[in-house]
């Protein structure tokens, strides 16, 4: 047996051995002071780094609450949930994520939201950046070049996190927050947990029913990762999402591909000069679509978008004079690109055993730039994640098999930005009673986040009342029904 499938074995024993063990405290709730957060709910939660060695100390979750509206009888308990990331704040998100519940799910559950350790309050690792690149504003690319650059300066990013925060990076593994997840339950004083998860906080979620299946009771997992994969189906799945997401946005607005083929050919050999003399390039419009490419509420903006940069660089007079002070308006452009760093980097890499060496890493950061010839090239950052560190892998459970009982909620995007379509049938697949909403569109986390009925009303039924369609069913997107594609 290979040592990183020895290291996998090793992991999912000892998060099983775990489970009967960890226990949590009653939380204390007061009324946060943070500006903006009014009739919210904050605590804190004392857990141990590390569960085997008491030594090492312990970490602060944050907390927080939205007490539900409805009566006690009405109150079924906590509907926890994380986003994702790797490495975002929960708590930042309690208002947006309030706002979104409706008044069903506001009537039966107090929302509760955490930092995982290493994230924001939770002694986040908040002086971490990333490396950075540039690729050359025009004319050929020297990839190889390019993949050094973001090569070294995430490496030295790591390095100068890990010297920063020792007492922290080892220990922010998503084994370690799956077990901080069940303290919190315990905490709260719920017998089972109800969980709704989104893109990489699916991890959490999957992982948690993995480890605790009798203490579920309803878990809604929205842009599934992929649950049996390597770091490098995570890369490489991940990496090539978004173009075909962005293919969506030229379906239903075929004028914007011609408006993205039409600037695209004049900014490889040219660039931009804007009215304050900042320099806008075919980076930056790429860039800009790769942002926008996971929610279908800003194709609209993208198409737009496109259409301005089009009569900027290739228009004249009066119009192409408006477009430029227009794109000028929008934002500061960069002259580098940044690579994420700090809990995202180091979230992700402790959770997976295996590296890419730097030939493998340039073999597949040409995959990613044939395959989506948009956003591929940015993408590829994530090959470079792990870069310096020197933390040993906490990683999760891999090929966890298929018996797996726990009744769970899967939506899943058909042409999702972030999370291929393929990782929600591998996480349907691994967890053989659950059912699947599919959403035939490209909104990343559909679930609350579409504006689809559709998809809002089998996940509000499933979480408050248990009842899940007989099969597996499918939405469809909320943009208009597309046109014939013209590919960019």
């Amino acid at each position: 047996m290979s040592t990183s499938a020895l290291l996998v074995l090793a992991c999912s024993f000892g998060v099983l051995a775990n489970a009967s063990s960890v226990s949590g405290g009653p939380l204390t709730w007061n009324l946060c002071s943070e500006p903006d957060f009014e009739g919210i709910e904050c605590g804190t939660l004392m857990v141990p780094k590390d569960d085997e060695d008491p030594g090492a100390g312990t970490f602060d979750l944050a907390v927080a609450r939205l007490p539900a509206t409805g009566s006690r009888r009405e109150r079924v308990g906590s509907l926890f949930f994380n986003p994702g990331g790797p490495g975002e704040s929960g708590i930042d998100l309690i208002g947006e994520i309030g706002g979104a519940l409706g008044s069903d799910l506001r009537r039966h559950f107090d929302l509760v939201v955490w930092d995982p350790r290493g994230v924001g309050r939770s002694s986040g690792l908040s002086e971490c950046v990333g490396g950075e690149f540039a690729p050359p504003a025009t004319g050929p690319v020297k990839w190889a070049a390019v993949l050094n650059q973001m090569r070294q300066t995430q490496a030295a990013a790591n390095a100068a996190c890990e010297a920063m925060y020792p007492d922290v990076v080892p220990y922010i593994s998503t084994n370690a927050t799956v077990r901080d997840l069940e303290r919190l339950r315990v905490a709260v004083g719920d017998k089972k947990l109800t969980y709704w998860g989104t893109s990489y906080g699916t991890r959490i979620g999957y992982l948690y029913a993995h480890a605790y299946p009798e203490r579920v009771r309803a878990m809604l997992l929205s842009s599934s990762v992929n649950p049996n994969g390597s770091w490098h189906n995570f890369v490489e799945g991940a990496g090539t999402s978004a173009d075909s997401a962005l293919g969506l946005l030229f379906d239903a607005y075929p004028e914007s591909a011609a408006h993205y083929r039409s600037a695209s050919s004049k900014l490889v050999a040219h660039t931009l000069t804007l009215p304050s003399g900042t320099v806008f390039t075919q980076w930056h419009a790429r860039a800009m679509l790769l942002g926008w490419a996971s929610s279908e509420s800003n194709y609209a903006t993208a198409a737009s978008f496109l259409e301005t940069v089009d009569v900027a660089v290739n228009g004249s007079g009066r119009a192409q004079a408006a477009a430029a002070l227009a794109l000028d308006k929008v934002m500061d452009w960069p002259t580098h690109f940044p690579i994420h760093g700090g809990a995202t980097a180091f979230i992700g890499c402790l959770d997976y055993a295996d590296r890419i060496d730097p030939i493998e890493q340039d073999r597949i950061a040409r995959h990613l730039r044939a395959e989506a010839p948009i956003t591929g090239w940015f993408n590829a950052q994530a090959l470079f994640y792990c870069q310096g560190m020197t933390v040993t892998p906490d990683p999760v459970p891999v090929d966890i098999g298929s018996n797996w009982q726990t009744p769970m909620l899967i939506v899943g995007s058909t042409r999702d930005a972030l999370t291929p379509y393929g990782w929600t049938i591998d996480m349907a697949r691994t967890f053989r009673n659950s059912r699947v909403v599919t959403y035939v569109g490209a909104q990343h986390t559909a679930f609350l986040g579409a504006g689809s009925r559709c998809v809002d009303q089998y996940g509000i039924d499933y979480l408050v009342r248990l009842k899940r369609p007989q099969i597996d069913v499918a939405c469809p997107s909320v943009l208009a029904a597309p046109r014939r594609r013209t590919a960019p």
